[in-house]
């Protein structure tokens, strides 16, 4: 055993009283404050098999945390990291190799328990940048990252427990680039009789709504009447009836000889923005939610401009897509669901973008002094699904697992000029609307798992809430919105 190697024994007193709950208290609403979180460290001691043999590797794990959680609430650990003292025979492989330096990659598993429910996420993607091993007796490399939401369906205590560990060391050469020797590659397992509990975390209870059949959605209540102009329909149909009484006075006034007095023509003034925006999504059968980004924005303001003086009108038409490593979409969202009445699963979901950009229409009302504005933001999706596990048991769903046909997702929000309050585009804030998934397809590999999956996602009444942080606005070079920011998700 390499003597810098920490073991558990010299820090058990500090310990024994039980887990803490490993947690960003900013990503839970509801939830304690980041003031009464406090910072922890759990050591967790490994036997790890590298290719020359194995060695004795204790990982600690930080993070700042709060005290609890709440039911049918994404619990949603922020940025957690793993301090990896690297044994020094490994670190003498390496530089035997011609490495000068080396960077890590970690990937934890986690098993979360619930009552008598467990199911195991995989806090994957931890990363930690190069450190010298060149004369160096000792090096602790620390892997850092965001890791996966869990949701707990049901009031009581559960349980993190960390598990398997897969360690990626990435040798470097004096000038940074990769040593030929490539990768070295570990499995970790940990020590008979070492406690892995990185956190107890106690759960109060939440919202218990009843999942409901697949159906189709609902209309409208009240339908926009036949006329009505395309960036209205979506208006509150006090406003949609208030706008059409002052177009038909103004046409009543208007001269039968003169061109139709309203709106003006529109004109156009394509302005690139982009932006980040975050939220949450119920999955209603799930009795739980599913945290969604940051996601990065790109955004072209008054694709249209349109003033109407018969109602004191203007409306603004933009567009926006989803940017996430050159493709259309959001960041891919792994989520874990305990006790919610099928089964403890975790998944891999993606929401991609398909068809036309994102339309936003805000119509602002110039004859109320306070300048109200109405947003509607309307977007289709294809929902995604990979990396399935089912009571822990992994249920390969293939690579084509996703919804029959695209989520019409229709977002809206509201907010004043004057004085500011709510939503804007180019001031953001919180949008909100529903959600309805569709029957699933292209699920299963040797057999066909999509009326599974359609049973135990799909259907409406799944309740979305996405905050956006201001506009960057790319020819307001001064403005201390750029660059653009990334917003706590509100609930």
């Amino acid at each position: 055993m390499a003597a810098h190697v920490r073991r558990t024994a010299r820090r058990s007193s500090r310990f024994a009283a039980g887990g803490l709950l490993i947690a960003a208290a900013t990503f839970l609403p509801g939830a304690a404050s980041a003031a009464d979180a406090q910072e922890v460290e759990v050591p967790l001691d490994y036997t790890c098999q590298f290719p020359s043999g194995g060695y004795a590797l204790t990982a600690v794990l930080s993070g700042r945390v709060p005290a609890d959680a709440t039911a049918g609430v994404p619990f949603a650990p922020g940025e957690i990291a793993l301090g990896l003292d690297v044994p020094r025979p490994v670190l003498d492989e390496l530089a035997g190799l011609g490495a000068a330096s080396v960077s890590a990659r970690a990937d934890l598993s986690v098993l979360h328990r619930s009552g008598g429910d467990s199911a195991t996420a995989a806090w994957n993607g931890l990363e930690a940048p190069a450190q010298e091993i060149t004369g160096q007796d000792e090096v602790t490399l620390r892997a850092s990252g965001d890791v996966p939401t869990a949701t707990f369906g049901a009031p009581g205590t559960a349980t993190l427990t960390a598990s398997d560990l897969k360690l990626t060391l990435s040798p470097l050469q004096a000038d940074g680039s990769p040593a030929a020797s490539g990768a070295t590659e570990a499995e970790c397992r940990l020590d008979e009789g070492a406690d892995g509990t990185l956190a107890t975390v106690a759960v109060g209870g939440g919202e218990t709504d009843q999942p409901s059949e697949p159906s189709e959605p609902s209309g409208p209540a009240e339908p926009a009447p036949s006329g009505t102009p395309d960036a209205e329909r979506e208006l509150p149909p006090d406003l949609r009836k208030q706008l059409d009484a002052a177009r038909q006075e103004a046409a009543a006034d208007a001269d039968p000889d003169s061109p139709e007095p309203c709106p003006y023509p529109p004109f156009e003034l394509p302005t690139p923005a982009d932006t980040f925006v975050a939220g949450y999504s119920n999955v209603a059968k799930m009795d739980g939610a599913a945290l969604l980004g940051p996601a990065r924005l790109d955004v072209t303001l008054m694709k249209k401009y349109i003033a109407d003086p018969c109602t004191n009108t203007f409306t603004s038409l933009s567009e926006a897509d989803f940017s996430y490593e050159g493709r259309r979409q959001m960041p891919p969202a792994q989520a874990t669901f305990l006790t919610y009445g099928f089964m403890p699963t975790t998944a891999t979901m993606e929401l991609v973008q398909v068809g036309p950009p994102a339309d936003i229409v805000s119509v602002s009302v110039n004859s109320d002094p306070a300048i109200p504005e109405y947003t509607t933001v309307t977007a289709y999706l294809d929902i995604r699904i990979k990396d399935v596990r089912v009571n822990g048991v992994p249920l390969d769903v293939g690579t084509g697992c996703h919804t029959a046909k695209p989520v019409k997702q229709v977002l809206h929000a509201f907010g004043t000029s004057n004085p500011p309050s709510g939503y804007t585009v180019n001031r953001g804030g919180t949008m909100d609307g529903e959600t309805y998934v569709p029957a699933f397809t292209g699920c299963g590999v040797d057999e066909d798992l999509s009326p599974m999956l359609t049973a135990a996602i799909s259907g409406g009444g799944n309740y979305i809430k996405i905050t956006q942080a201001p506009l960057c606005v790319f020819n307001d070079t001064e403005s201390p919105d750029c660059p653009a920011k990334k917003p706590v998700p509100e609930r």
